[in-house]
């Protein structure tokens, strides 16, 4: 539907539902073309850049730019590391934390910059989105860093760079590799002192801090009005109807990624993870155990991304379309899930562990089939508290925004 017969379609689902609308004296294209102005579409997009998006990656630089500035906390950690030191600090733990909010609020707008050459630059800074983290190769480049002075931390591949693997050189008090025997970077790894290990780890871990600030400037100059001005595009009037349909499509990041994989993999609710009942090991936080955390994150900029902040959003293109039951429906669910979040006491991967046995398999279940019940599954439980919201996300919203599907909300994984 072209950008002109879109403003049509929801001027007449409007007026069909408000009889105020209707004016007598006037044939109903007459009346129509005059809802159509009522709507502005320009000014829903310039609101999500200005209000949403860009802030959102201007918080992702700041506090990616805190993390790893020369005087900052981690390098300030970094540099008082003795013999008496076992864990991270609790200043880079809560900086950590922030950058991931940062990083989790922004992933409800997968769109444009960070979105190409397959989400490349997304990529670099979560390397969850992409691939598996490769311990062992973080390993290898945390003792390659220390012995080559033109270390090149943008050769090494996106599984050893990025927030994921930030995680693990900060937040795993094991010190031991995950490599082969054979490797000979880590061949005496195990043997040096806790000391010298949790050292190479944090030098290691400056650098990646290094690399997540370069990219997260990156995409900020890419949208920026004074840089590569990605914002133009976006809000331009020729690109509207494509760049609506790209914010939509974006919204099912909370059915694909939050729902299936971040939820669904290590509970074992979708078993595409591995062979055992649940897969712990896939939570997006292993060694932080962050992971429900993330998900809470995600779903505050969902609830943003629907109704557009202060401004114009979906809520009232649906609203617009004389279905705001919709908005409340959803609004509600999203509330419910980060209730049920706040509830819980016990982490994403302890939760997901103590899913062994074939009647775990099925109290979980019976608590995603019936999420207004409380469950000791808890977490099988969130599964379904979201699933309320995507259903409706996959049905009813993306009949009355009057958008296709994305491709990759169609698979039904549920």
């Amino acid at each position: 539907m072209n950008f002109p017969l879109r403003k049509l379609f929801y001027s007449a689902l409007f007026c069909a539902s408000f009889s105020a609308c209707v004016d007598n004296s006037r044939s109903p294209q007459q009346q129509q073309n005059s809802s159509a102005e009522d709507f502005d579409f320009l000014g829903m997009m310039a609101n999500y850049a200005d209000n949403i998006i860009v802030p959102n990656y201007q918080a992702l630089s700041s506090s990616a730019e805190k993390l790893s500035a020369e005087d900052g906390v981690l390098a300030t950690y970094c540099a008082a590391i003795d013999d008496s030191v076992t864990e991270v600090s609790e200043e880079v733990a809560d900086a950590w934390l922030e950058l991931q909010a940062a990083i989790q609020r922004s992933e409800m707008h997968i769109l444009g910059p960070v979105s190409e050459n397959s989400g490349g630059l997304l990529n670099r800074i979560n390397s969850y989105n992409g691939s598996e983290l490769s311990l062992c190769g973080i390993d290898q480049a945390v003792v390659l860093a220390s012995q080559a002075s033109d270390f090149d931390i943008t050769l090494r591949t996106n599984n050893q760079r990025g927030v994921t693997a930030l995680e693990y050189l900060l937040f795993d008090n094991s010190l031991t590799h995950h490599c082969p025997s054979q490797i000979p970077e880590t061949a005496d790894w195990n043997q040096r002192s806790a000391e010298e290990r949790r050292q190479l780890r944090c030098n290691y871990a400056q650098i990646v801090s290094a690399d997540i600030g370069n990219s997260a400037a990156e995409l900020l100059q890419a949208w920026a009005i004074d840089g590569e001005n990605y914002r133009l595009d976006f809000i331009n009037p020729n690109n509207v109807e494509d760049n609506l349909s790209a914010l939509s499509d974006a919204l099912f990041y909370l059915d694909v990624d939050v729902k299936d994989r971040k939820l669904g993999i290590p509970t074992g609710i979708n078993n595409e993870g591995c062979s055992a009942i649940a897969c712990a090991d896939a939570v997006e936080s292993p060694f932080a155990e962050a992971s429900l955390r993330h998900i809470r994150h995600n779903l505050e900029s969902f609830a943003e991304m629907l109704t557009g902040g202060e401004g114009l959003g979906f809520d009232d293109i649906i609203r617009f379309a004389g279905v705001d039951e919709l908005n409340s429906r959803m609004l509600t669910a999203v509330d419910d899930a980060i209730v049920a979040i706040d509830n819980m006491e016990v982490s994403l991967k302890q939760q997901a562990d103590a899913i062994v046995t074939s009647e775990d398999e099925a109290a979980c279940a019976n608590a995603l089939a019936n999420p207004g019940s409380p469950s000791e599954q808890a977490a099988c439980r969130l599964f379904g508290l979201i699933r309320r919201l995507t259903d409706d996300l996959k049905v009813d919203f993306v009949a009355a925004v009057n958008v296709d599907l994305p491709e990759r909300g169609q698979a039904d994984n549920d």
